[in-house]
């Protein structure tokens, strides 16, 4: 097949795995690691049993005992404190040392990776990741420096999450942060989440071909990783699936709070990464007009509650083109709070039999929500302040709720050093914005506060375009200002 077949394919039915999350249960790292220890005690016990030695000093065995259990207490004696300076060893003269300082500077060194660790506190899944990055994966940081002395390892864990960035390419591995303490979490401001589409299948001879997952598809279509699954006679769903959308539910959902047993139970429990600013998203296999459509309350609970409002900045490469697509970009941007910045871009992995990186891409920018300020402003112009901020500059259109005047969260605030702007009466925005998708370098770029996207270079040139009529955003309806979107950013 050389082509995709798009009026006979299968369509795939969104559905956690089933056997991938019994796995994922079995390999917890704390059920694992309690399980060890609880078989290094009865195993070291055994030993010591079988030797006549007591595991505990206070307690003399009897070597009648078949059983090896039964035997008398003693208090320890007290050791003297009295020492002469003939006790000393030689060992314990001082030696040559470096200055703290150029130890701290040498673990901070080798703790600090110039690439991005993937999955950290998770084992790598080697589909996740390309070619390059199994290679730096290896040897990225001496993380045996941890393991030398308990100074070093508190240091050392300092450094490690303070001065690195971290890549996820499972939800298990964001949700295995919850082990880490929140004076490590606190401080992080960015992650990225490489969300990979799965599929399953238990029909081992059919071939699954979808349109390939970038913008400017190719003539011949991605052939799909498919996960075989056993045929079981049950009523169980089986067939073709897949686990996308949900998948990107369950990202969002290991940023919720974690359980602390020694929180203030008076205070609210902070966010897995409390001081979170900016969240990139690349979703890898998500074709367009291929997948099903996402369905339940989970995605709209996450991003319009749960994580409402909390972003500076949401970078989003690899959405689908199509109307499902359009849905899931208008939820995460409630991600976002107002003035901040959403991206958007073409796919930047592709997965077939090896995940490859595609070129370089641009960014489609927009300022989220921009349009609030001159609401707040013509409200008050018209002198209707003992209306409800919820419904004089909610967002939503009518027939939809609006949870913005619940809470007032304060807008991103203007970067510093931006440019002074040409326009008179024009109310604009001015953002950095990446140079590309692939480029941490940033430049400024002036956006229109009415429609939240940048002004094109041809409107500088035209003084007609120097204008604002709050007229624009007013609804004929009610009078009151809405989002100039239908998606209702």
């Amino acid at each position: 097949m050389d082509r995709w077949d798009q009026e006979n394919f299968i369509p795939p039915f969104e559905l956690r795995d089933q056997e991938e999350q019994a796995e994922a249960w079995y390999n917890n790292p704390a059920r694992q690691e309690s399980g060890r220890l609880a078989e290094e005690n009865l195993r070291l016990k055994k030993m010591l049993r079988e030797n006549g030695i007591s595991w505990d000093r206070r307690l003399t065995l009897d070597l009648t005992d078949p059983t090896g259990s039964r035997g008398t207490w003693a208090e320890p004696a007290k050791k003297s404190r009295r020492s002469s300076r003939g006790d000393k060893s030689q060992s314990d003269q001082r030696l040559p040392s470096l200055p703290v300082e150029i130890m701290l500077y040498i673990l901070e060194y080798s703790l600090t990776s110039s690439h991005a660790i993937l999955d950290p506190l998770a084992r790598l899944n080697p589909n996740a990741l390309t070619p390059e990055e199994r290679k730096v994966s290896k040897d990225q940081i001496a993380i045996n420096f941890l393991a030398t002395c308990k100074a070093y390892h508190a240091e050392g864990t300092r450094f490690l999450w303070r001065n690195n960035s971290f890549v996820f390419t499972d939800c298990l591995a964001l949700q295995n942060f919850r082990n880490l303490g929140l004076e490590h979490r606190k401080d992080m401001k960015h992650i990225t989440m490489r969300i990979i589409a799965r599929y399953y299948d238990d029909d081992l001879e059919r071939d699954h071909r979808a349109p390939y997952p970038t913008l400017n598809p190719r003539s011949q279509p991605l052939r799909l990783r498919v996960i075989p699954r056993v045929h079981d006679d049950t009523l169980a769903r089986r067939g073709f699936r897949s686990y996308t959308w949900l998948q990107v539910v369950d990202f969002l959902d290991a940023l919720r709070p974690p359980f602390d047993p020694d929180h203030d139970k008076t205070k609210p429990r902070p966010r897995l990464l409390p001081a979170l600013e900016s969240l990139r998203i690349d979703l890898v296999n998500f074709p367009s007009d291929f997948l099903t459509p996402p369905g339940g309350p989970e995605m709209h609970a996450l991003t319009a509650h749960d994580l409402s409002l909390s972003l500076k900045e949401l970078q989003l490469t690899g959405i689908t083109d199509c109307h499902w697509g359009a849905d899931i970009s208008s939820q995460l941007g409630r991600m976002v709070r107002d003035d901040g910045l959403f991206l958007k871009s073409d796919s930047t992995f592709v997965l077939s039999n090896r995940l490859r990186k595609q070129s370089d891409a641009d960014w489609d920018a927009r300022a989220i929500r921009a349009w609030k300020v001159l609401a707040e402003e013509y409200m008050k112009s018209k002198k209707k302040k003992k209306v409800s901020s919820s419904l004089s500059i909610g967002g939503g259109h009518h027939g939809h709720h609006s949870h913005s005047g619940l809470v007032k969260i304060q807008a991103v605030p203007e970067e510093e050093g931006a440019p002074e702007t040409m326009w008179q009466e024009r109310r604009t925005l001015w953002k950095r914005v990446p140079l590309s998708r692939d480029s941490d370098e940033r430049k400024w770029v002036e956006f229109d506060r009415t429609t939240g996207a940048p002004i094109p270079a041809n409107e500088y040139m035209d003084p007609v375009t120097d204008s604002y009529d709050p007229d624009e955003l007013v609804c004929h309806h009610c009078q009151m200002m809405h989002s100039p979107y239908d998606d209702d950013y």
